[in-house]
């Protein structure tokens, strides 16, 4: 059984990475964000608004508790869901888990010119968007370290993790 879990900040391309991957491996893709939304009917703006982040962080352990009695997949989570409540311990006991690592720089670029809104960032000016994201990736980057592998830009790609599931099989 291979489940392939894929963690970063947001903006990191974790479920452009994802997709290609499963389509390659022939197994299933899975955007935690978009199951959420698909469970309870709101988007995650919306759940955000209405329950606040706290509630939200709670909704992403219990989807993620839901992915036990799954088979094989690729998860690209969302960029907050290995920050809290051991939930990286649960995504490293759940399949092999990547993180994809970005400069501060690079994802404030990414996200400035990206279509989609996120709640977290909704707003920020460019300045103001690279600093929330070195403070939140200088948080958040002890969790995203304790996946399995730590990605440089240049190894993720799909052919660089079937090649770390490879070995792990030998």
């Amino acid at each position: 059984m291979d489940r392939v879990i894929l963690v970063g900040f947001m903006g990191c391309g974790k479920s452009t990475l994802g997709k290609k991957l499963a389509n390659r491996m022939g197994i299933p893709f899975l955007d935690s964000d978009a199951e959420i939304e698909k469970g309870v009917l709101m988007s995650v703006g919306e759940i955000f608004g209405a329950f606040g982040e706290s509630r939200f962080r709670e909704i992403e352990t219990e989807f993620l508790d839901t992915l036990n009695e799954e088979g094989s997949f690729v998860l690209a989570t969302g960029g907050g869901m290995p920050c809290f409540h051991r939930n990286m311990d649960k995504l490293n006991a759940l399949g092999t888990t990547f993180y994809l690592e970005r400069s501060p720089k690079e994802l404030a670029n990414r996200l400035f010119n990206a279509k989609t809104k996120r709640p977290l960032i909704d707003g920020l000016s460019e300045s103001d968007l690279l600093r929330f994201i070195e403070d939140k990736l200088a948080e958040r980057e002890e969790a995203y370290k304790q996946a399995n592998f730590v990605l440089s830009r240049e190894e993720q790609t799909p052919a660089q993790i079937e090649e770390f599931m490879e070995l792990l099989k030998k």
